[in-house]
């Protein structure tokens, strides 16, 4: 059973291009609550244009610039396995597996969220 429709498209190194999982998820949940007969309003937002509602600016092109050149000479040392994050103002090696370790959250009522709510102009659903 296929759960992505169908687009018969190859992306630009010819691999097959999937369908969006996300409207089949939304149609499945409609049809769910349907058969248990819950009334339920399902919505489906493409996280693609929630990411960032701004464009990207001066500050944004040269934190990235500066984080690939700084991936670009860990992989030169011969590093695999990391990526590049900031830790108090010093661009650092982070080993992935324990970047990811463990979940991590943001509090969506503290002054942080908030901030970055308001500099990437995306709205609070909260």
């Amino acid at each position: 059973m296929s759960f992505l429709e169908n687009t018969n498209a190859k992306d630009a190194s010819g691999n097959k291009v999937l369908g969006d999982i996300g409207v089949h998820i939304q149609q499945e949940t409609k049809k769910y609550f349907k058969e248990i007969g819950v009334a339920a309003d399902v919505k489906y937002i493409d996280p693609t244009y929630m990411i960032r509602a701004v464009r990207a600016n001066a500050s944004d092109g040269i934190l990235c610039t500066v984080l690939g050149q700084n991936a670009v000479h860990g992989a030169f040392a011969g590093y695999s396995g990391i990526t590049v994050g900031i830790i108090n103002n010093h661009y650092a090696y982070l080993p992935i597996p324990e970047v990811i370790a463990y979940d991590k959250s943001v509090d969506p009522n503290s002054r942080m969220w908030h901030r970055c709510l308001t500099s990437t102009g995306q709205p609070d659903f909260l």
